[in-house]
């Protein structure tokens, strides 16, 4: 999130709004892994097409892999945001 934040985007305000929609369901006691995986989908999607996000794939890639690790095989699908997948 740190790394996102410091893109040129004229989402910005979406893409913040999106992970804190993922960072309030993080800190329920019994998080929806599913309301997670939907809000980092639509963070990445807004943040991959900020100027600068090719640069930060090699530094989100340690991050995405234990994120989707936690959610469970159903978010897979963000690895290939940063060139990995299934």
């Amino acid at each position: 999130q740190e790394a996102i934040a410091l893109l040129e985007s004229p989402d910005r305000r979406k893409i913040e709004n999106a992970f804190a929609d993922a960072q309030e369901e993080v800190n329920k006691p019994n998080p929806d892994k599913n309301e997670v995986g939907k809000a980092l989908d639509r963070a990445f999607d807004y943040a991959k097409r900020a100027e600068g996000f090719a640069s930060l794939v090699e530094k989100l890639k340690p991050h995405l892999t234990k994120t989707t690790a936690w959610l469970g095989e159903n978010w897979h699908k963000l690895l290939g945001i940063v060139g990995l997948g299934i």
